[in-house]
């Protein structure tokens, strides 16, 4: 009887030239989105997008036969103070007659390892379900809505304004406002100018309302999209132009006959503070291994580069003036933290205090999306009042979000 084996798969980056085209014409037909404006971006945009390199288009081929794609997006996200290598996998696509035969789970184990390769810290896909658990991802991005009647909202504010469409010329004032607004949300995407520039192609149906000196007071991108009109971005330059922004969407929501506004913004951006100003429904939407999803490439350099975060922390904790320390046992494998008078050190090695979590759990640390209490309460962990208080500086909760402007 003849033994069946498993195809052999070679995994590259994708040749230019026609290669590449077939590549691209293999992803575009993956995605939901239509296949002709899939492959203007590829063309167009993805060929422009900042960080890229021909590279990030990794292939599988079995007996020389394109199997298998998918894109590498390399983003820098925020977690406070710190800032980490992400790589972001998308456009994910296997040909149809080689699903079920282990090309895709071949092609994503090689990108990881390109990725530890090439210095990532963690990685970020926004995925199916029951599928990318096994390589180790785990949903740790929620989706947050603030919805508010159209009819109150139009009352917030009747200050007079000016709008217009955005100009290309308005993208540094609001790159300037969205980096101000976004300061506190963790795990969102750092934007350049070139990030931007390369969007131009949505952000030109965004509006911009400014004073009349011409100074800009909010931008806002947003539909009618059934009952409600939706806000996708939307940046204010201060809070105290928040009632401006709702009134000015409300008045949108109403020219569209919605009855509800609908802002898709994270609770710890300054628009999302605004809003618990207003009489609202405040939605968060988890998932269980689908949607925003991350892993850590690298775990023992992602906590290096946490380090000016965490020592923030603990200075600005009841352990400044103290001595403390817990060991991380990350899968097994220990990490020491010590905090001496609000000075941080992290070695390998073994000390007191053993707090041990798989890679999953650490990164729900990490981000915030899981709350240290949750986790110290589930294991009844024998660990030190002071340890404890270590454990709470280093691992605040927060609401990791990535905008869906910035998605891939």
């Amino acid at each position: 009887m003849a033994t069946l084996t498993a195809p052999r798969v070679e995994i590259r980056a994708a040749y230019a030239g026609d290669e590449l085209h077939r590549v691209h014409e293999l992803m575009a037909k993956s995605q939901r989105q239509e296949f002709s404006t899939s492959m203007r971006w590829f063309e167009s945009s993805g060929a422009t997008y900042p960080g890229f390199r021909p590279e990030h288009t990794r292939v599988a081929l079995v007996d020389g036969e394109i199997a298998g794609a998918l894109r590498v997006t390399t983003e820098v996200i925020r977690l406070g103070e710190a800032r980490l290598k992400m790589g972001g996998l998308g456009w994910v696509a296997t040909a149809e007659e080689h699903r079920h035969k282990g090309v895709c789970t071949a092609l994503i184990r090689a990108t990881l390892q390109y990725m530890r390769t090439h210095g990532y810290h963690v990685s970020m896909l926004f995925g199916i379900p029951n599928f990318y658990h096994r390589f180790g991802y785990t949903t740790t991005l929620a989706e947050y809505f603030v919805t508010l009647d159209a009819k109150e909202a139009a009352r917030a504010s009747t200050q007079y304004v000016l709008t217009r469409p955005m100009k290309p010329g308005d993208l540094p004032a609001l790159q300037r406002i969205h980096t101000a607004n976004d300061v506190d949300v963790a795990c969102s995407i750092l934007r350049s100018t070139a990030h931007l520039t390369n969007k131009w192609h949505k952000l030109k149906d965004a509006e911009v309302l400014t004073n009349t000196q011409g100074r800009m007071l909010a931008y806002v991108l947003g539909a009618p999209d059934g009952n409600a009109f939706v806000v996708t971005e939307a940046g204010i330059e201060s809070p105290e132009s928040a009632p401006v922004l709702i009134a000015h969407c409300a008045r949108r929501a109403q020219d569209a006959l919605s009855s509800e506004l609908r802002f898709a913004v994270p609770p710890d951006h300054v628009l999302g503070r605004a809003l618990r100003r207003y009489e609202s429904r405040h939605e968060t939407r988890l998932s269980r291994e689908r949607g925003g999803m991350m892993t850590l490439v690298d775990a023992a350099e992602a906590i290096e580069n946490l380090l000016p975060e965490w020592e923030a922390r603990v200075a600005e904790s009841a352990l400044a003036d103290l001595r403390s320390e817990v060991t991380l046992m990350v899968d097994g494998a220990p990490c020491r933290v010590r905090a001496n008078r609000g000075a941080l050190d992290v070695s390998p090695g073994i000390g007191v205090n053993k707090f041990s979590v798989s890679g999953q759990e650490l990164l729900r640390l990490l981000t915030g999306y899981t709350h240290v209490e949750e986790v110290l309460y589930a294991r009844r962990r024998l660990i030190t009042a002071d340890g404890r208080a270590l454990l709470g500086a280093i691992f605040p909760k927060r609401d990791p979000y990535v905008h869906l402007l910035d998605r891939f």
